[in-house]
């Protein structure tokens, strides 16, 4: 597995946020969590992903703690995916403020004047 260069003084959650935000697929199944919590198959329909790639990154989500998954004993063994919102939360504020920490209004935008 390659090493992540991470540049020095970037914050841990930064870091964290940009591997739960920085990837198009992790993004559409967050995406897809906003209508409520889902079963893989309702996840497969929502997003429009194979199952593979899905899965995939479903447990790639768990693992960084942005989505939970919940047995439905009365289902079988299906598992229930929900957005774990405080988590998103935290990591999207983390971002936010480490990229516009020193921004002086939130709708200004930054413009180059040219030479």
């Amino acid at each position: 597995m390659p090493s992540v260069v991470r540049p020095a003084g970037q914050p841990d959650l930064v870091a964290e946020a940009a591997k739960v935000f920085g990837n198009t697929v992790r993004l559409s199944i967050i995406n897809a969590l906003r209508q409520g919590p889902a079963l893989r198959a309702d996840l497969v329909e929502r997003t429009g992903l194979p199952a593979k790639t899905l899965g995939a990154q479903l447990t790639e989500l768990e693992a960084m703690n942005a989505v939970k998954a919940e047995a439905q004993q009365s289902r079988g063994r299906p598992m229930l995916y929900y957005a774990n919102h405080a988590r998103l939360e935290r990591l999207l504020s983390a971002l936010t403020q480490y990229v516009l920490a020193d921004v002086p209004s939130a709708g200004a935008e930054t413009r180059i004047e040219p030479h």
